[in-house]
């Protein structure tokens, strides 16, 4: 104790204000309160947008030095995001303060840390208060100093800490872990000393006692403090290490950004560099390379299903390369403790999209020998199509979730139950989205129509014939025989009419035939049989598909008496393939019926022609009685 004593009480080392020095520029994002009142700017406005960039970085939330405590939590707990954004916020405050004029920050009235919220802020704000105190702050350091140890805990006890932190250092910000690490891991202890990544050279030195720890531990009142036991061993410790000296970092003034980013620029040489920029180039250009001879491999003649494998793994594989080039290039690099899990997270990252990439790929060729093996049966293919797409969005979504929980460290349980209540919300105001969604299920479930199908849809005040182009969660695009492609919400199919016309066997067709007034029995004979000779005629019968099906013979009737002619009526059939097949199942279509009526017509206008029948035509008879009185100027008779 007399050790420590001798050097807060004479005044001739003040490393603590070199520490204080260090952190008035460490403004870290997860600090509760104690912001500091910078003005805004344009160049405030541009960090916030350089923020929003980064904020899709594929990076781990990994804490930048794990803790060596002991931990309910994970091991691989978030942080790096949080770090990264905190450094970058410290470099726009600097730029910011540089360029405008202001004065500078009264740390006794508005110190950086203040709180015992997590073990960084409660190591940071033991640092800040001592520092109070050897600038001459004695009752305001004192007090905000004992708040961080042990219930009980003297001034002396605090002397004694703080200068085992100057021997130990020199710490940082970035050392401990803040709120959103301890949130997600649950650590309720932090190791400060000893470290193997940290205090190795003080063994090469000095020998501390074998239980010696300086840990921060989470009281019952959810305050981190120093525990017990470090400040019960405090001073076998500080008679230990008091040959070191105070040490405190050379760069202290740049603050938390130099903490974050000096390793890599300042550390990382010119053949690093190259090596980084050379390796990620060639893992670039032979995955661009893969991906180039797996697509001319899919476009040679072969199955189906492998040229569908091929294309999904050559995405899948250039990932692959590209995650390999960059682990080996991140080890070319000099990331420091913040960025050096960046080293394994973003690999990480590009193998999970690739392994994703290759369930798409296996669910892909699934499909496709699905289709092969459905053949020509249309549900079956619009079935394989809609569980096709709901296996992808269910392996996307499982994917963005693993990223969230794993990489991110969101907690998904808790969006989940902020999505619920969105979603309740969202579904009381967009009631016809519901309705959509059920209506795709109703077309799923009833198969009034299915990709591919031409359909007459008669809307409330149009109708609607073209050919199914796709059934989607919300619409069904249909393109009508101008090539316009219109969307239908689907909820208009529950309650709307709707003709399958691909469904259909055949086309019965009934045509009238007129023949003129003037025509005698035997006439009228010879129409009907002139139009009985048509329709059974071989070219006729066999391009509408007769023979092959039953109950196909034409009907011919002698109608009506019309106003001006006598009209005959006739039925055929035309088919659109063979017993039990619809228009879907084969390559026959209303242009190939419209041609077979053309044929039909022509027929009957041949055959008319040779037995000298007339067609009638609307004629109108004028007869005039009393024509002579007319001339001669008197009046007709009666």
């Amino acid at each position: 104790m007399d050790l420590s004593s001798k050097f807060f009480r004479s005044g001739k080392s003040r490393p603590a204000h070199q520490y204080s020095e260090q952190f008035e520029s460490a403004h870290v994002r997860d600090l509760s309160s104690e912001t500091q009142n910078t003005r805004s700017g344009p160049i405030r406005q541009l960090i916030s947008i350089v923020y929003l960039l980064l904020a899709f970085i594929p990076v781990s939330h990994a804490q930048s030095i794990p803790s060596s405590g002991s931990s309910s939590g994970t091991e691989d707990p978030p942080g790096v995001v949080s770090d990264i954004m905190g450094a970058i916020d410290d470099a726009s405050r600097l730029m910011v303060k540089g360029i405008q004029p202001g004065s500078d920050r009264n740390l006794v009235t508005d110190p950086y840390f203040n709180s015992q919220e997590s073990p960084r802020h409660s190591l940071m704000s033991f640092i800040e208060a001592m520092d109070l105190v050897q600038r001459g702050f004695v009752e305001a350091g004192y007090e905000r100093a004992l708040r961080n140890l042990p219930a009980g805990a003297t001034e002396d006890d605090a002397d004694t800490m703080h200068q085992i932190l100057l021997r130990v250092g020199p710490l940082a910000a970035t050392d401990a872990p803040g709120p959103d690490r301890i949130e997600s891991t649950g650590d309720t202890r932090f190791l400060v000393f000893p470290r193997p990544t940290s205090h190795n050279w003080i063994w090469s030195r000095v020998q501390p006692p074998p239980d010696a720890q300086i840990a921060l531990e989470l009281d019952e009142s959810s305050i981190w403090r120093f525990s017990d036991d470090t400040l019960r061993n405090a001073g076998d410790l500080l008679d230990a290490v008091s040959e070191l000296p105070p040490s405190f970092d050379t760069n202290a003034k740049s603050g938390y950004y130099a903490q974050v980013f000096s390793p890599l620029f300042e550390e990382t040489g010119l053949i690093g560099w190259l090596g980084f920029v050379g390796v990620s180039l060639t893992g670039f250009a032979l995955a661009y390379a893969c991906t180039r001879g797996m697509k001319w491999l899919a476009k040679r003649d072969m199955h189906r299903a492998l040229r569908t494998a091929l294309s999904g793994a050559g995405h899948a594989t250039a990932l692959l390369i590209v995650t390999l080039a960059l682990t080996i290039a991140f080890g070319f690099l000099s990331l420091g403790p913040v960025l050096e899990p960046l080293q394994y997270e973003i690999p990480r990252f590009f193998m999970i999209v690739a392994m994703t990439l290759v369930v798409l790929s296996m669910i892909e060729v699934a499909a496709t020998v699905a289709e092969v093996r459905a053949g020509n049966d249309a549900y079956d293919r619009m079935l394989i199509t809609t569980l096709q797409r709901v296996a992808r969005v269910t392996v996307i979504g499982l994917v963005i979730m693993f990223i969230l929980q794993v990489i991110f460290a969101v907690n998904v349980g808790t969006v989940f139950i902020g999505f619920g209540v969105v979603a309740l919300a969202l579904s009381l105001a967009a009631q016809d989205t519901v309705k959509n969604v059920f209506g795709a299920v109703s077309i799923f479930m009833n198969r009034p129509f299915v990709v591919g199908d031409w359909i007459i849809f008669k809307g409330e005040n149009y109708e609607l014939c073209g050919v199914v182009d796709d059934i989607e969660l919300q619409a069904t695009k249909v393109t009508d025989l101008s090539g316009t492609q219109i969307t239908l919400p689907n909820m208009q199919f529950i309650n709307r009419e709707v003709q399958n016309l691909s469904a259909r066997r055949y086309i019965r067709r009934n045509f009238d035939v007129a023949i003129p007034y003037h025509s005698n029995a035997d006439d009228v004979q010879d129409a009907l049989d002139a139009l009985r000779e048509v329709l059974t005629n071989d070219e006729v019968a066999e391009d509408a598909m007769i023979n092959e099906n039953d109950g196909g013979d034409p009907h011919i009737t002698f109608y009506e008496f019309d106003e001006s002619w006598l009209t005959l009526k006739s039925y055929h059939y035309y088919y659109f393939g063979g017993p039990g097949e619809t228009q879907r199942d084969t390559d026959r279509d209303w242009f190939t019926y419209l041609d077979h009526c053309s044929l039909v017509n022509r027929k009957v206008v041949e055959v008319f022609h040779k037995r000298n029948i007339e067609f009638a035509f609307p004629t109108q008879t004028i007869e005039l009685h009393g024509e002579k009185a007319l001339l001669q100027g008197e009046p007709a008779a009666g």
